[in-house]
């Protein structure tokens, strides 16, 4: 396995910190303006899932990453319906309340590197899938996303939303760089290993060493063989 995605994410990731500080808050007056030069057809969806992610307070919506991607991408030559697509997949993740920090650093790679935009928005929207997936084996596993006044059954656990979201996110990204350097989806043990090396990497800094043990004790290789499975069939 090579350490060269988790290099390249913390590069990203501290490029996004920086642009953020620069920018400052952004408002939906400024995504719908980035959204018009796209041009945006279905801009009044975008901006309905961008509302509710900038409302959600638990989360820390990454509003400022978000709007300079978009802006990004309204200034990237290609087709303006290819930049809607991407656009549009973001917007998908958001209105499930999935972490879209994992995405936004995948999606400035693959801008630097000049990554056609057809084939950006399907390794973007794969991403997506395996998020998807993965929550919901989160779920059958008994590890919930926590919510204010909600009970948890006996045996389950609820993580506080930063906590659940960072496993989730970074458990995505793991997949999602395994199939893109040619991992094959058959190969459970050689899945779980990336998957485990990755989150195991990343306790202490990221992610937290319970939260951890807790996902590796509940999934085995077969479980995130069927994730993948699932994603690519």
């Amino acid at each position: 396995m090579t350490k060269r995605p988790l290099v390249a994410a913390a590069v990203v990731a501290a490029c996004l910190a920086g642009l953020a500080a620069a920018v400052g808050a952004v408002t939906l007056d400024d995504f719908a303006t980035v959204l018009a030069s796209v041009p945006v057809e279905n801009q009044a969806r975008v901006l309905a899932a961008l509302d509710l992610g900038m409302k959600s307070s638990c989360c820390g919506f990454p509003a400022d990453q978000t709007y300079d991607l978009f802006h990004r991408l309204a200034s990237a030559p290609g087709a303006a319906s290819d930049k809607e697509a991407i656009i549009l997949v973001f917007t998908q993740a958001i209105e499930q309340g999935l972490p879209i920090d994992g995405l936004l650093n995948k999606a400035f790679e693959g801008l630097a590197r000049s990554v056609a935009l057809p084939w950006l928005g399907q390794l973007l929207g794969q991403r997506v899938r395996l998020l998807e997936e993965s929550r919901d084996l989160f779920y059958s596993r008994g590890i919930f996303r926590a919510t204010p006044g909600a009970s948890v059954a006996a045996g389950a656990t609820a993580l506080p939303p930063s906590r659940f979201d960072a496993l989730l996110s970074n458990l995505g990204d793991a997949l999602g760089d395994y199939l893109e350097s040619g991992g094959s989806p058959f190969e459970s043990q050689k899945i779980y290993d990336e998957v485990q090396a990755r989150l195991t990497q990343l306790t202490g800094s990221v992610l937290v060493a319970a939260d951890v043990e807790l996902l590796l004790s509940r999934i085995g290789s077969e479980d995130l063989k069927q994730v993948v499975l699932a994603v690519v069939s």
